[in-house]
């Protein structure tokens, strides 16, 4: 009876016993003080929760309308509250509640498991898609046809490293939300860090923090994301675009499980567990120099791949239907998806995958004309590339595969940024007889700036090779 329990309660300790005994059936159990803090979590789509038990009264307005809340958008979750106060309420709210079930014994009572366990195995029941597609139906999270929700769960309850692979816009951060909150550490931070939108000495203080004085700028003490997360998990995206003098270090502290402030001696002992995710091929990376191989099979202890949705068209139109429930206006109807629409959509290869799904959802919500859409769509479909022709972007794809004609990779296109401003550089240089400060002003970009692209190319260590002219 694998899934997640929310127990709401201000003195879990107290719940030991009935804690235990949902993991020993294969739950797994997220404790929360209030109402509405239950409420945030159940406001991710990608939170599978097999019940909601409360232990907490129910006087206040801010209670009431939490739970009211979480009944209307998970009519399907059992609510079951362990509360006397709600005798004396109004039967209309008691009415007004689906999914409401009511203890008639405290918590900790012996026959309060029992009534427990029946009301969620009978909402599985209940709930529960035809067996030939059962597992394909939790469309909040991405390819879960390759996974079940006991195989999450058991990663989730997994204290160990997990490296999701796919492309941009699959649901890889969402994929690793769900991990976290079926894992002991989900009601600790989740701190996410994306290794490609930042340079790599700011990503070292963001990881490992700073003291005052450490660098030009540094005015204050600031603890790293791995102190913030302490005890909680950090996802490092786009882990295939971090230095790899900085690899060095994060496989340090995977290691020793300690992190060092820059400019500090003091030495900060971390509790954290590391996900990683990427779009790249870490294997070639390791074969280019790119990529550490130690740090690799560090974060590889358990691999997930996320297919694209084009190899998943099923989850297509069930999926732009969750999406527009979730984006829809209060009082507002949500406009049909026709069976012109549904052609166009399928027949749409959704480069964007999950992320372009919700913002053409998001746009039919403007629209509310599915014969606009669908042709914007067909529009769209002419000009991208068929199907049939687009190269498969796995964890083994050829990064710089482009012999499919005119087709170019994102791998491609980026060597060929890389080659053209290192060229600009060059000649920067090259004018300036290799004067920094003279080349980043002609260049007009911030000297910062210029050095870390010299940093990023390796031009001054090919330049002292000799394989640039300095």
């Amino acid at each position: 009876m694998p899934g997640l329990v929310l127990l709401i309660g201000e003195n879990p300790q107290a719940h030991e016993g009935l804690i235990q005994r949902l993991k020993s059936d294969g739950l797994s159990v997220l404790p929360v003080r209030t109402l509405p803090e239950a409420l945030l979590h159940l406001r991710n789509p990608a939170l599978v929760v097999a019940a909601v038990i409360s232990n907490v009264g129910m006087r206040r307005q801010q209670d009431l309308d939490a739970a009211l809340e979480i009944c209307s958008s998970r009519p399907r979750l059992p609510l079951i509250l362990a509360v006397n106060e709600l005798y004396e309420l109004h039967s209309e709210f008691r009415t007004s509640i689906r999914g409401l079930h009511i203890l008639k014994t405290p918590l900790n009572h012996p026959d309060a498991y029992g009534v427990i366990r029946d009301v969620i195995e009978s909402s599985r029941t209940m709930a529960a898609p035809p067996e030939s597609d059962a597992h394909e139906r939790d469309l909040s999270t991405p390819a879960v046809q390759q996974y079940s929700e006991a195989f999450l769960s058991r990663v989730g309850m997994a204290d160990v490293p997990v490296l999701l692979h796919g492309e941009t816009g699959v649901g890889k951060e969402v994929m690793a939300r769900r991990l976290c909150a079926y894992s002991s550490r989900a009601n600790k931070p989740f701190l996410k860090l994306n290794c490609a939108a930042l340079p790599s000495e700011l990503i070292e203080s963001e990881l490992f923090g700073y003291e005052k004085g450490a660098f030009t700028g540094a005015t204050i003490d600031k603890p790293g994301k791995f102190e913030l997360a302490q005890g909680g998990t950090i996802l490092l995206d786009e882990i295939g675009d971090m230095d790899i003098r900085l690899q060095a270090k994060l496989l340090q502290v995977l290691q020793d499980g300690e992190v060092q402030p820059l400019g500090s001696r003091r030495i900060v002992k971390v509790d954290v567990r590391v996900m990683a995710a990427t779009h790249r091929d870490l294997r070639r990376g390791i074969e280019e120099g790119t990529f550490r191989e130690d740090l690799y099979y560090r974060l590889n202890v358990i691999n997930i791949v996320i297919p694209p949705l084009r190899e998943r068209p099923q989850e297509i139109i069930p999926l732009a239907e969750m999406l527009l429930r979730r984006h829809l206006p209060a009082g507002m109807t949500a406009p049909v998806i026709t069976t012109e629409l549904q052609e166009a959509m399928l027949g749409y290869n959704w480069p964007g995958n999950v992320r372009e799904v919700e913002n053409v959802m998001r746009r039919f919500l403007v629209y509310q004309d599915a014969g606009v859409l669908a042709r914007e769509i067909l529009q769209m479909s002419s000009t991208t590339v068929p199907q049939a022709e687009k190269p498969r972007e796995t964890s083994h794809a050829h990064a710089n595969g482009n012999g499919n004609g005119n087709v170019v990779t994102m791998d491609h296109l980026e060597q060929t940024t890389r080659q053209a401003e290192t060229k600009l550089l060059l000649d920067a240089l090259g004018a300036t007889r290799w004067n920094r400060r003279q080349a980043a002003a002609q260049l007009k970009i911030d000297y910062k700036a210029f050095l870390y692209k010299l940093q990023k190319y390796g031009i001054v260590e090919k330049a002292k090779r000799g394989e640039v002219g300095a």
